[in-house]
């Protein structure tokens, strides 16, 4: 994937995070996960949050957390 690419999914996950209220979910059905937003950031399993490190940037990743 390049790096085009992958800022474009930052921009897509930095709009899913800015319409999810505090403590609500995000659901990814393609990939079957579930998200909970959580002070700014998307809350997942470590499986969860490794799919979105692979098709984003490394400066997005402080937006994403492992339960």
């Amino acid at each position: 994937m390049t790096y085009e690419q992958k800022k474009q999914n930052d921009n897509y996950f930095n709009r899913v995070i800015s319409l999810t209220k505090e403590n609500g979910f995000y659901v990814w059905p393609n990939e079957k996960e579930t998200y909970t937003m959580k002070n700014g950031k998307l809350i997942g399993k470590k499986s969860a949050i490794r799919k979105i490190k692979n098709i984003t940037t490394k400066s997005f990743h402080n937006r994403l957390v492992v339960k």
